[in-house]
């Protein structure tokens, strides 16, 4: 399935699941780290059921059976923990958001498992308290937290479009500057999918602008809407899936105009059949990075010299106590000494060298092997074993067991600056790694790239799609390649700013005209991103059509690198200086986008809006970056070049200190 479900397709989640009120949890699986899979006791059909949570997209009850992992997960242990054999009491849709709740009953009181379809999507368990137990993403927004042991916060209520007066739906349409389907989608919630199918059944073209709708044509879409909401109040579901080339491509609760020329086939239950659209990933092994290795075998090596450090010490220290032994004991080795000289310098030595074994303190002596070991008595009548250099004198072996302690001693040393070094270069990987993991999270968090984001880029209040230059070699890019007949060309009147191209297109690649306050939002644009931002609040800027911008310099004139030539009139606006640093949703994908304030208002939930100031910019930036949960670079991208005041917060907390303004 391509699509998103919406609140309307939990809204009959929530009706089918009712079904499962009174069963018991069995068995919880977490398959991957997006897919959990809870076992159920269906005491109604006394057959074994599954629920399969897809994370972030749907679930489903199903009777498929699926690979289980040998080692439970975490967060799977925690849940069988507080779940398993308690009774499903309760399954709800919260506040027609795309959140499903279950009550699950245990003996201690009522747990809830919170399942969130809407952004990265979460699952939740919450204590019978309303305190999280345990997420399976750790999330933070302004106004909640989605960590362990904090109170359970729902985010804010959405549009319900059951609760719509008609007085409040034709507000909701004035109030918007952009076309039916997408106000329909975005500002009555109804998802683009049913958007589309209301504009259909109320034979209403979709694009067609807000401002061209009359009341009559607003009453009638509000009427559509009614008739269509009432077969789901009266749950008046036939569910259907959609087929294209014999495959499942969606599914509905009901037919749906927008399809009418697809093949389908009518099935028993919504829920049911998404199973059609399950596919669960094996857990692949995990491959251990270059820096995992490479910290394995530091940690190696860091086992190894102290290993090191520890038999120096012991050496040390044995050194120290033998030469110390051997002249507590020095008449008794010397006498020994001379004796087994004397018995060297004989030919016949074997029955010398018999008679030195026998002695009392020898424990052997071996002259071919140049071995000598003696049992030498410490201070204490402790008996320990030293080993002898036969052909030294005692002075000369307790000199070198001396000498040998201080040379252990230089390498002992040296060990333990190995230790240091071998400790700090693990530090440094580990703080690398960090590094890189957050800048893959942050990846994985804004999702794909776009082809605008090489370049300086915003979406105008309107949807069209609107880039300009970083620097001189990608002004020339710009243009060069990206600026084509019906678009429009923007420049502030000042030297440094970025040659902007306004697209007559969206995102999408989907047509759109160039309206008068796109082509206004395109030249404030480019005047905030130039090099007026540190010396104005306001300048100029102007848009030309592209047969107006030219490479080709007169006789005599040059053109450097990054500029271009304008013939003919241009259209100016007086632009203050001042812009607005959102987080979007670009389908599904998360972006921040800094751009002219009505731009950025129009599709973003949480926003700072900015003048020229003195605040500096890496300060902002630092505390944003938190805020959105972006990668510092992200923020960087999209800031004006200098300092900055902080005009305006909606739904962020900055939290700046005296000396940070």
């Amino acid at each position: 399935m391509n699509r998103q479900l919406s609140s309307f397709d939990f809204y009959v989640i929530a009706s089918d699941l009712q079904g499962l009120k009174e069963c018991y949890i069995d068995k919880i699986y977490q398959l991957t780290r997006d897919d959990l899979l809870i076992k159920i006791k269906n005491i109604k059909t006394k057959q074994k059921e599954s629920i399969i949570i897809k994370n972030g997209k749907f679930l489903c009850v199903t009777q498929k059976s699926f690979e289980t992992p040998l080692k439970p997960s975490m967060f799977s242990m925690t849940l069988r923990k507080y779940l398993l054999n308690g009774k499903i009491t309760g399954i709800s849709q919260h506040d027609f958001d795309r959140i499903i709740e279950i009550k699950i009953s245990k003996k201690e009181g009522e747990y809830s498992l919170i399942i969130e379809f809407f952004s990265k999507g979460n699952i939740i368990l919450v204590n019978p308290e309303g305190k999280i137990i345990l997420p399976l993403i750790k999330q933070r927004w302004a106004h909640r937290i989605i960590k362990s042991r904090e109170k359970y916060n729902h985010p804010p209520s959405q549009i319900d479009p059951f609760n719509l007066t008609k007085e409040k739906f034709s507000n909701l349409l004035k109030e918007s500057k952009t076309d039916l389907v997408r106000t329909l989608a975005v500002n009555v919630n109804l998802s683009g999918l049913i958007a589309e199918e209301i504009c259909i059944r109320a034979n209403v073209e979709k694009n067609i602008k807000i401002e061209n709708l009359d009341d009559k044509t607003i009453e009638s879409v509000f009427n559509v809407l009614l008739d269509f909401l009432k077969l789901f109040k009266n749950k008046e579901f036939e569910p259907i899936l959609i087929k294209e080339d014999r495959n499942a491509i969606d599914i509905l609760p009901f037919k749906f105009e927008i399809y009418r020329n697809n093949d389908f086939d009518e099935v028993d239950s919504f829920t049911k059949s998404l199973e059609e659209f399950i596919s669960i990933k094996k857990l692949e092994e995990k491959k251990e990075s270059k820096s995992e290795k490479k910290i394995e075998k530091l940690h190696r090596q860091l086992r190894q010299q102290v290993e090191a450090v520890k038999k120096l010490e012991k050496e040390i220290e044995l050194k120290k106590i033998e030469g110390d032994i051997i002249y507590l004991n020095y008449s008794q080795c010397d006498l020994l000494l001379d004796e087994i000289n004397n018995i060297i310098e004989h030919k016949n030595k074997v029955d010398g060298i018999k008679r030195i074994n026998e002695e009392e303190i020898v424990k052997e002596f071996d002259p071919i092997e140049n071995l000598l070991i003696v049992y030498l008595k410490d201070i204490n009548e402790n008996t320990i074993k030293v080993k002898l250099d036969f052909r030294k004198t005692a002075s000369k072996n307790a000199e070198k067991a001396y000498n040998d302690s201080k040379k252990f001693r230089v390498k002992l040393e040296g060990a333990r600056q190995s230790i240091v070094k071998t400790r700090q270069l693990i530090k440094e990987i580990v703080k690398k790694r960090e590094i890189e993991n957050k800048e893959k999270e942050n990846s994985i968090l804004t999702g794909k790239n776009f082809w605008f984001e090489r370049f300086r880029w915003f979406i105008s209040s309107e949807g069209n799609i609107i880039i300009g230059g970083r620097n001189a070699k990608s002004n020339d890019q710009v243009v060069k390649k990206y600026l084509k007949d019906g678009d429009r060309y923007a420049h502030a009147e000042i030297q440094g700013a970025p040659s902007c191209v306004i697209k007559s297109k969206d995102p999408d690649d989907k047509n759109i005209p160039i309206s008068e306050q796109t082509l206004k939002e395109a030249c404030i644009f480019s005047a905030s991103y130039s090099k007026a931002w540190k010396q104005f609040t306001e300048t100029q800027a102007y848009w030309v059509l592209p047969e107006q911008v030219s490479k080709t310099p007169q006789s005599g004139e040059f053109v450097p690198k990054g500029a271009f030539i304008i013939r003919g009139k241009r259209n100016y606006y007086r632009c203050r200086l001042k812009i607005a640093i959102g987080e979007i949703m670009i389908g599904e994908t998360r972006k921040i986008m800094g751009g002219p304030v009505d731009a950025v208002k129009k599709i973003a939930k949480r926003y700072v809006i900015l003048t020229p100031g003195n605040v500096k910019k890496n300060i902002i930036t630092n505390k944003l970056a938190k805020s959105f949960e972006m990668h510092i670079d992200q923020l960087n991208k999209v800031f004006p070049p200098g300092g900055v005041s902080i005009v305006k917060t909606v739904n962020l907390e900055l939290n700046l200190e005296k000396d940070d303004i």
